[in-house]
């Protein structure tokens, strides 16, 4: 089951990819995306802990850093989606004795966007990007938690789901009846 697990998570990540630089773009608000990309991190992390939230964000992110209209350098993505990934793997690890519950779901959702933003905002900072502004952060991380907060609405449960209903055989006699 585990390579199923795989290229469930790489299928989402690779989807999330597309949708995210091909056709959100087209409805930006103030210049901000939802990050498509982030929440399904998010969704994978919440579904399977820490180490996944963290593999399957460091490579949803380099996919980021590199499929065009790459404008930056490599790398900057991997490291906040990474980050992101391990923490919302982290908040499923802690309340692991039952479901994380829709409120969870959304604070989790606006502690990542809030983690990736920042992260990516400062390694562009320490790599002189001119496009990194701190004057317009406050507002742009309000309209990126908002906008991925409603976009994780549709997603998150989907991820949850289908990553919920691949278990090996063993997991499965324990968990369904």
């Amino acid at each position: 089951m585990i390579p199923l697990r795989i290229a469930l998570a790489a299928l989402f990540l690779m989807v999330a990819v597309t949708v995210q630089t091909s056709l959100l773009p087209h409805i930006a608000v103030a210049g901000v995306v939802c990050d498509l990309v982030m929440i399904v991190v998010v969704g994978l992390a919440l579904a399977r802990g820490p180490e996944w939230g963290a593999i399957c964000g460091f490579a949803g992110g380099l996919m980021l850093d590199v499929v065009p209209p790459a404008d930056h350098t490599a790398g900057r993505w991997a490291l906040a989606l990474a980050v992101s990934g391990y923490v919302a793997g982290l908040i499923r690890r802690e309340t692991s004795a039952g479901p994380v519950g829709p409120v969870g779901v959304a604070g989790t959702v606006v502690l990542g966007a809030a983690l990736s933003l920042l992260l990516y905002s400062a390694t562009g900072s320490l790599l002189h990007d001119p496009a990194v502004d701190w004057n317009e952060f406050g507002v742009r991380l309000g309209i990126a938690a908002g906008y991925d907060v409603v976009g994780a609405i549709v997603v998150i449960p989907i991820v949850l789901w289908v990553m919920r209903r691949v278990l090996p055989a063993r997991e499965r006699r324990r968990v369904l009846p």
